[in-house]
């Protein structure tokens, strides 16, 4: 199973920005979320197509599972 944790953010024009963290620990916090987000927006490291990351929207972490077929 792989884990990834979804950031949305909004940029400078409004648009809705997504930075997708992957193989993010099973015990991630809040706090540790909150912190990467504004982190991301006071370093201004990342940008969008539009403009700097402005204000945090939602953070999501999605698990996955592979099922592999083999094929004949």
């Amino acid at each position: 199973m792989e884990r990834k944790l979804v950031l949305t953010f909004k940029d400078s024009t409004e648009a809705r920005f997504n930075l997708i963290v992957t193989k993010v620990k099973a015990n991630v916090t809040l706090a540790q979320v909150n912190a990467i987000m504004d982190l991301a927006i006071s370093s201004q490291v990342f940008q969008s197509k539009k403009g700097n990351l402005v204000s945090k929207l939602e953070a999501v972490v999605i698990d996955t599972t592979e099922t592999p077929y083999i094929l004949a």
